[in-house]
């Protein structure tokens, strides 16, 4: 049974969990409440000092207790040196409530002179919503206002005022965000519009506007985003004016109007470059939509149509590819979590293309000059972008309706549903949503899981084609993807929340589904144990689960995976020893990958598997822990094994993130195995937890295994050679920090044993000369530090992958010209080189090259490569930022290359625009067979768009396009549009 118990050692403040800083501050709570001061802020001011004296314990502490943190005021303090302020009137007044008068003059100075001397400030949000009428706090609201008075850091202001009139606006000049909920004259807006020529985004949330707001149009030249109250029942024609606004992007109309007047604003809108537009709240007209339908800019449209059987006669044509229809007006509020929305759902339809008759249309059109074929690719390309969305109350009927809409349309089908509930759905419902076969996507409570994925495992026994089928079933802590292909399924379980509950009791019945073959375990699951998961595997009657890949196993939940006598491969990390011999009693196991182990608890585990009288294991990867000397005689004795690799390689500078959000980590650590293998035989095995403070999501992993790690010795085995024993190694890669002496004696030794045997190579030997033994090498990957001998690198004549580091960054032009007479070389990688113009000359000389990985000294080298026919895959490494007129290179390559499959930019900045991105996807289109040619791969940092949908007529059959610039967009996208390719 796992214990998870206390520290025992010393230990600093900031490194405790949230268990124990809640604690603290329940304790220092409880110490001062019988005190008979009246004011809360003087009686709790030792509370107070320790919240703020560390960011950490402000932001636990406003956790722990969001009601005594407003009450105390905690925000006042950073009045001074915050960028982002948030100041609730109603919580300050009740304070000021208990004081005398002299007390609140003293008090509001206090409170006013941080504001006005912080220099910093970027983000302002006032709110005031009183029970009852105070004149002095109207006037308290203007000084603070006034306070903000040629604030020029200030971008952002949101102004909420329950029962009163906003009077008067700060004299500022650079804000680009105004959120308004408040009555209000039109004169005081208009004048505030002249003062901030760049505000970009304008919410004005209460419908009692006085005057037109149309007047405010000759002053926001930049407005981007417009969001408004409509006046009630009124005539819409005054808003016509607005469609002047020369760069409105997106249009939210809020409240009701007179029905048919918006006609005017839409027809002038027509010509215009919007882009979004909702009407949430109220009924659209025939005559509306079609109007909305007929702008030619507009991408994405909400609404709710008086008369549903008018979409049929919409011109839904151009880019207008997602499209939501509410069953009826809903209220708008950006400000709730559309997850807390209770008993709402959301149903996506695709669109049945037509691409299947002639997938190829656009390719055939411009072989043939056929402009109807031309006029029939474009309809496949709006089919294919189409989204049409449904939103209203949940309940089985409205789940009939659609389901009866998808079944008789032939343009659409259900592919996504979305539930905001937080209760479970009837279990009558469960068969109905089963029932839909094409349903592929379900976002849904956690309240909901295990009904949802009755659902899935119901709908998925029925369907016998799911080839090239993605599932997907996601809620606030985690995602379950099932990636469906000829005769195997791969379920995903990626948890990214934290829960008190442990679900993984939940997640059984999934062990059921046919051709389940593989099991990945991504992300930080803290809830409990999976042992009720891995009962599912090993309670079927026949196993068939052939892979696992965890991030940790404990020794429970191992002794339950061993039990699978299928496995074949088995990726984890361990931190406990114990039960890690048992191992050998997968039989079947071909394939081990420990991410990290105790080090020194290998050895009986090797012993256990040599003395089998049929190896079966072939590939052995030890990445985090290096291997004691009994570790590596036992080893040595593993004669079936061909692919041995120790370490990871390093990470290289282009590649590691500079973004993350940072968190408190939980690692759990066996103190017995966490210290060093001589350490006292005495201790025993137990299971702790440690909290390691502010790490970054994307380093979680490499911070677990450096803490569970960082007592071992850094030990170089001095019987390394021992390895060349093994009489079937065929592959070999030594990445771990060994002696270089020790590492060069192995290579020697298999150089006099096994010359002729080894395909793969990785080590980081500058013995040229004693590479060159190994004739039939495949694969090598090597670190140069110095050109001494380089020449035999062109007695490897068998080479297809040749992978150089570049740590010093020294002139490679004498290994390159070495390189052409390997003619059998189809993979060049070189890692920390940016080539000058004679070094691209030399590697345009291998002109059979299939893959191609370097650094450009100058970004105009890139036209150098496009002679390279047979290239298929190109990455550039280095650092480079497009000019305003920088020439289109991938639409080059993809004219010129016709092998050209793929190219990455990893750090190629202000290049990948939505322009280039749609000129790139249209060549391709007209270019390429789509029959013939899989999708262009093309990775990069995008640069004016964040979402898929931005493009125009995004196509995955064409294009597949990855951001690489860290973002975390992928991970949680729109729930109106797909961002991301499955």
């Amino acid at each position: 049974m796992k214990k998870v118990l206390g520290k025992r050692e010393n230990i600093q403040i900031l490194s405790l969990n949230s268990y124990c800083i809640n604690e603290i501050f329940r304790q220092i709570k409880m110490s001062y409440a019988s005190s008979l001061i009246l004011d809360d802020i003087l009686k709790y001011s030792d509370l107070i000092h320790f919240v703020i004296s560390s960011e950490l314990f402000t932001k636990a502490f406003k956790e722990w207790s969001p009601e005594l943190y407003n009450k105390l005021c905690i925000e006042n303090t950073f009045l001074n040196r915050s960028p982002y302020i948030q100041i609730d009137f109603s919580n300050v007044y009740a304070h000021m409530l208990r004081l005398s008068i002299n007390e609140k003059k003293l008090f509001w100075i206090n409170f006013l002179n941080p504001v006005k001397e912080n220099d910093k400030l970027e983000s302002v949000e006032l709110v005031y919503e009183p029970i009852s009428y105070y004149p002095e706090h109207l006037e308290r609201f203007d000084d603070l206002i006034n306070c903000l008075r040629n604030k020029n850091q200030l971008r952002e202001l949101f102004v909420r005022l329950k029962g009163y009139s906003l009077e008067s606006m700060p004299q500022i000049s650079s804000l680009e965000t105004l959120i308004v909920d408040a009555r209000m004259e039109a004169n005081i807006l208009v004048q505030f519009c002249s003062l901030n020529p760049n505000l970009r985004k304008l919410v004005l949330v209460n419908n009692e506007f006085y005057g037109r707001l149309s007047d405010i149009v000759p002053h926001c030249n930049q407005l981007e985003y417009l969001s408004f109250a409509m006046k009630q029942g009124v005539d819409a024609a005054e808003y016509k004016a607005l469609a002047k606004l020369p760069r409105l992007n997106e249009l939210i109309l809020l409240g009701e109007h007179e029905e048919g007047s918006l006609v005017k604003l839409f027809h002038d809108l027509k010509e215009r470059k919007v882009q979004r537009i909702s009407i949430p709240e109220t009924h659209v007209s025939d005559e509306e939509a079609i109007a909305l339908a007929s702008i030619t800019s507009l991408i994405s449209l909400k609404c709710c149509l008086r008369n549903d059987s008018i979409y049929a006669d919409l011109p839904l044509t151009g880019s207008l590819t997602d499209i939501c229809i509410l069953r009826h007006p809903s209220q708008h509020d950006p400000e709730i979590n559309n997850k807390k929305e209770s008993g709402r759902m959301k149903v996506t339809y695709g669109a049945r293309t037509l691409s299947n008759e002639m997938p190829d249309a656009h390719y055939q059109a411009m072989q043939t000059n056929d402009s109807k074929l031309m006029i029939k690719a474009f309809d496949q390309d709006f089919a294919h972008a189409f989204r049409f969305r449904y939103e209203g109350a949940y309940n089985a009927k409205v789940l009939r309706d659609n389901m009866k809409l998808s079944s008789e349309s032939s343009m659409c089908f259900i592919e996504k549903i979305v539930l905001y509930q937080n209760d479970p759905i009837p279990n009558e419902d469960i068969p109905i949503i089963a029932s839909v076969p094409t349903l592929t996507t379900i976002r849904c409570s956690f309240a909901q899981i295990e009904q949802m994925i009755a659902v899935k495992t119901q709908q998925l026994a029925t369907i016998t084609e799911t080839e090239k089928r993605v599932d997907r079933i996601r809620t606030e802590h985690f995602e379950i993807r099932l990636v469906h292909s000829h005769e195997s399924v791969t379920l995903i379980l990626d948890f990214f929340g934290k829960c008190k509950e442990n679900y993984a009791r939940f997640l059984a019945p999934l062990a059921n589904l046919r051709n389940l073959k593989r099991l990945e375990i991504k992300g930080k699951f803290t809830s409990g144990s999976l042992v009720t998961l891995f009962k599912g595997f090993t309670t079927l009657a026949t196993h068939t689960l052939q892979e696992l890949k965890a991030v940790f196993l404990d020794p429970e939940e191992l002794e339950e995976v061993i039990k699978i006598g299928s496995l074949r491969i088995l990726k984890s990390g361990f931190f406990c020893s114990k039960n890690i011999d048992k191992i050998a009693q997968l039989n079947n196991l071909e394939e081990l990958n420990l991410t990290v182990h105790p080090q020194g608890s290998l050895e009986k585990l090797f012993e256990l598997l040599a003395s089998k009288k049929s190896q079966v294991l072939k590939s052995l990867i030890i990445e985090g822990t290096k291997l004691t000397s009994q570790e590596v005689v036992e080893l040595a004795g593993l004669e079936s094994v061909e692919n041995l690799q120790l370490g990871l390689p390093k990470v290289q500078n282009w590649k590691q993130s500079q973004e993350g959000t940072t968190d408190n980590l939980d690692v759990f650590y066996c103190q017995k195995c966490r210290l060093p293998p001589d350490a006292s035989p005495y201790i025993e095995h137990q299971t702790y937890v440690h909290t390691l403070n502010s790490v970054s999501d994307k380093e979680d992993l490499t911070a677990k295994i450096h803490f569970i790690t960082k007592l071992y010795g850094n030990l170089t085995p001095g019987n390394l050679q021992l390895l060349a024993n093994l009489s079937n190694l065929e592959k070999l890669s030594v990445y771990l920090d060994y002696n270089p002496q020790a590492v060069e004696n192995l290579l020697r030794t298999l150089a006099l044993l096994s010359p002729k045997k080894l395909r793969k190579l990785s080590f980081a030997t500058q013995n040229f000369r004693l590479l060159s033994f190994f004739e039939n090498l495949q694969s090598l990957e090597s670190v140069v530090y110095h050109t001494k001998d380089i020449e035999f690198t062109a007695h490897l004549r068998n080479l297809t992958d040749l992978q150089i580091y570049n740590p010093l960054d020294i002139p490679l032009w004498e290994l390159l010209k070495e390189l052409k007479v390997l003619l059998n070389l189809q993979s060049l990688l070189l890692d920390n080189a940016d080539l000058e113009f004679l070094d691209i000359v030399e590697v345009t000389k291998i002109n059979w090259l299939k893959r191609l990985r370097l650094g450009l000294a100058d970004k105009k080298f890139v036209f150098m490569l496009i002679p390279l026919k047979d290239l298929e895959v190109l990455e550039i490494t280095s650092t480079h930022y497009a000019a305003k007129d920088e020439g289109n290179f991938i639409v080059s390559f993809v004219l010129t290359s016709k092998n050209i499959r793929s190219i990455s930019l990893y750090r190629y900045y202000d290049y990948l625009k939505r322009d280039y991105v749609n000129g790139i996807l249209n060549t391709i289109k007209l270019f390429r067979d789509p029959s013939k040619h899989p999708p262009f791969k093309l990775r990069g940092v995008w640069c004016d768009f964040k979402r898929l949908s931005q493009l125009d007529k995004y196509n995955v059959e064409y294009l597949e396009l990855k951001r690489l610039d860290n973002s975390n967009q992928n991970e949680e996208f729109d729930e109106d549009t797909e961002d991301e390719v499955l």
